[in-house]
């Protein structure tokens, strides 16, 4: 075959997959709401100016073996092959958490210890397998095909192709990218946060130019910028204890992915009881919507965004610090893996042969196992010494349940992440797997009360039921966790009973605002630190008389967020040059398009971000 017909099967092979991945991109325009004309013509030319680009680049790359007559066509049909499967991917993980293939789902991938932690069906694999099959034999026929057809027909289809689609593409690239940099510059947010949804976009903006020719400056939102590998400032000062310290016994029991409103009688009945003897804070946020920042959060009394710098440095929180120096003994009994996320690395640091987390089975399967560990821990320790003990389970995640524990009548069908939706039949079920999952691990938690209280531990212990984060299903559009902070997601149960000694402490008002941040200086106030907490913690401590709060904070892997009564506040956590901020009310999660951010406390946080960092 000659050289010439060679680029033509190149050149038709090139288009036919630069449509198809056009069409793969244009999927994700879907996951937008609220289009007008012009956001959505945008956006639209945005999606096919970004495939565009790429395969731009893709025909530079595979230009040096357009002459090697049908492995050039082999190659690129293996490239074009990843390429459409990544793409499918992503949009999948877009459906169902609302951001795109980044450091987190990596993380997911490259760990050995995160399928501990995640849970998958049968049929999306399969679905998967069939989908990567499917398209690797279209190109095999795409390239059949093409050899196969007469030349001159094919030089005759790709002249009139050139003609009909490089000039408009060009236009497409050109069009998009200088109406995304006005509206940049001219802060339109309703046109530029629609460009989210578009997986690998790369903006075009006039910023620094309009500042820089023409003296125009447009408004500047607050970026958080963190330094993965900052070092560390923390404590500010060395922790030192008061001359009579108070160290009581300490039992925390977490949950994993239960929301404040789905506890009640019929989920909960052994926690209902639990909160006749506790203080119950009903306006109580995580400090992060997934398992990793909601804990880090917890152990820490430390904004989220501190994960990255004490995950690099390996520095263990100061409350396991204070503990070991009182002779605590410590328990860490967990159903997930410590390995991942890198709790070893960070929370535990420095109590490794404190951790029990292998057991087997399904996840409801270990809770059970991690209950029978923790009886048989607390029967050999020594109740004339404080225990600290920290339990941590995981079938709500997983929506696991044993059949004896299933008082809402769920199916033990794995969830189909596939075809799950706001209105689709799988949700109503999925939703009873969870609460039965709730109701099963509310019942070994009383058990775990039960031990308490037949040891004499119960009426001398400070106890504390929690959870990492909420789970939510579709109230607010979304499912799941780690995909936006309304309150499904970030409103999590905190009930705290005290040990006698220290009932009659100042309780905070009904529905005040209280932060997983707010638990480490709590603990530690209480049994008698000298530190001020923000020597050591971004909260504060809860039965103070001055305990006020205006705001918290959630974050996750890519963005932090304000939580008020009123609003909440969304930036990035990288520096981002892409979108503006968002505003929502924190009732509904609406975006509230013409209301501004609050800069002044968006830099307050900021600065909390920063302050145990050289």
């Amino acid at each position: 075959m000659s050289i010439k017909f060679q680029n033509i099967n190149f050149s038709l092979f090139f288009k036919a997959n630069l449509l198809i991945t056009s069409l793969i991109f244009l999927l994700f325009l879907q996951y937008n709401d609220n289009y007008k004309l012009v956001n959505f013509t945008l956006t639209l030319l945005g999606a096919i100016s970004t495939a565009t680009i790429i395969y731009v680049l893709l025909y530079l790359l595979l230009f040096v073996f357009k002459f090697t007559g049908k492995f050039v066509l082999y190659f690129s049909a293996i490239i074009f092959t990843l390429i459409n499967i990544s793409l499918l991917v992503d949009f999948f993980i877009y459906k169902l958490f609302k951001f795109h293939i980044n450091a987190m789902v990596i993380n997911i991938l490259t760990s050995p210890d995160a399928m501990d932690s995640v849970q998958a069906g049968l049929t999306p694999v399969i679905a998967f397998i069939v989908v990567i099959i499917a398209l690797f034999v279209f190109e095999l026929y795409l390239i059949k095909k093409l050899v196969s057809t007469h030349n001159d027909s094919k030089t005759l289809l790709n002249r009139r192709l050139n003609k009909l689609i490089i000039i408009p593409l060009l236009m497409i690239v050109l069009g998009e990218k200088v109406s995304f940099g006005f509206a940049s510059l001219f802060a339109k947010n309703e046109i530029l946060a629609k460009f989210k949804v578009i997986p690998m976009y790369q903006p075009l903006t006039f910023n620094r130019l309009a500042a820089r020719k023409f003296g125009y400056k447009p408004k500047v939102q607050p970026k958080n910028a963190i330094a993965l590998n900052a070092k560390l400032n923390y404590p500010l000062k060395p922790m030192t204890l008061s001359e009579n310290p108070q160290p009581f016994n300490i039992f925390i029991f977490g949950v994993d992915s239960v929301k404040s409103s789905v506890i009640n009688e019929k989920t909960a009945p052994n926690l209902e009881a639990f909160k006749k003897d506790s203080v119950v804070l009903n306006n109580h946020h995580t400090g992060g919507n997934s398992t990793r920042f909601g804990i880090f959060s917890l152990i820490y009394g430390l904004n989220a965004t501190y994960w990255f710098p004490f995950a690099d440095a390996n520095k263990g929180p100061v409350l396991f610090d204070v503990l070991k120096t009182l002779n605590y003994q410590i328990n860490i009994t967990s159903s997930t893996s410590t390995n991942w996320p890198e709790f070893k690395n960070t929370c535990y640091v420095q109590i490794q042969d404190s951790i029990k987390d292998e057991f087997d089975g399904t996840p409801w399967e270990k809770d059970k196992q991690a209950t029978a560990y923790f009886k048989k821990w607390l029967g050999n320790q020594n109740t004339e010494k404080p225990i600290f003990s920290f339990v941590f389970f995981d079938a709500p995640h997983g929506y696991s349940f044993p059949k004896e524990a299933n008082p809402f009548n769920a199916s033990e069908e794995k969830i189909n992440y596939m075809t799950l939706t706001a209105n689709s039949p799988e949700i109503v079920m999925t939703e009873k797997q969870y609460k039965s999952a709730v109701f099963y691990d509310d019942k070994l938690f009383g058990e775990m009360l039960d031990v308490l209280k037949e040891k004499g531990l119960y009426e001398n212990s400070l106890i504390i039921y929690t959870s990492d984060h909420g789970q939510e299903f579709f109230e607010f559009g979304d499912f799941g966790h780690n995909t936006n902070f309304s309150s499904a997601q970030t409103l999590v149960p905190m009930i705290i009973k005290l040990p006698n000694a220290l009932k009659g402490k100042p309780v905070p008002a009904n529905n005040t605002l209280t932060s997983h941040v707010d638990i480490v200086p709590t603990l530690l106030s209480l049994i008698g630190t000298k530190n001020p907490s923000n020597e050591y913690s971004n909260g504060q401590n809860i039965f103070d008389d001055s305990f006020a709060r205006d705001q918290v904070t959630c974050s996750n892997w890519t963005k932090n967020s304000i939580i008020s009564d009123d609003l909440v506040q969304v930036f990035s956590n990288t520096p981002d040059k892409i979108f503006n901020n968002e505003v929502r009310d924190s009732k509904t999660y609406q975006l509230l398009n013409n209301a501004p951010n609050n800069s002044k406390m968006i830099l307050q946080v900021l600065k909390e971000n920063r302050r145990f960092l050289k």
